[in-house]
């Protein structure tokens, strides 16, 4: 369970999610592995981690130019824009983090997600799943399956299909590479 973080303000700036101030850019990212920490004590923090925060009252995020107060359903708006696939993964990572997963990015081995076991972070330990989310109406060949657990087993870990329905429900399903 995370430990309780009082509200930052995150300020988006040139499409970007920052934290300015670095106490508190410090606060997000030692209590919860949040964001990515930049030169002089800022963080900026992935566009779905600003949208998980922003959604459990953690950060306010302001306009940087005009200081207004930004909702989430502005945000997401915006943030759709740069990567259209972005509420299909949100419920995926709301959920895992809500079971005490620490989640980044999985671009790199072809999945949305990377997710740390609970205790253990970035940087000190090794990713031991990847997640990768699907909406529930996806049809994959039996090629795109293969690939994705093939990839996951080459790297030494663990592959999720997280299945998303048209209520933001996720259903979870691992797939192994079995040899004969």
């Amino acid at each position: 369970m995370e430990a309780e973080i009082p509200v930052v303000d995150a300020h988006l700036y040139k499409n970007k999610i920052m934290v300015w101030d670095e106490a508190q850019a410090n606060q997000l990212y030692q209590r919860g592995s949040y964001g990515k920490p930049l030169a002089g004590g800022k963080l900026q923090l992935a566009p779905i981690e600003a949208l998980y925060l922003l959604d459990g009252g953690k950060i306010r995020v302001l306009d940087h130019e005009t200081g207004e107060k930004i909702t989430f359903k502005q945000l997401s708006a915006m943030l759709v824009k740069q990567d259209p696939e972005l509420m299909l993964k949100y419920p995926v990572y709301s959920d895992l983090r809500s079971r005490g997963y620490i989640i980044k990015t999985g671009l790199k081995f072809g999945a949305h997600f990377r997710v740390y076991e609970r205790g253990e972070k970035p940087g000190e330990a090794h990713s031991k799943f990847l997640v990768h989310a699907i909406p529930e109406s996806a049809r994959l060949s039996s090629t795109d399956i293969a690939r994705a657990v093939r990839l996951a087993h080459s790297v030494r870990k663990a592959i999720f299909f997280a299945i998303v329905d048209e209520e933001g429900d996720v259903t979870y399903y691992s797939l192994t590479r079995e040899r004969p």
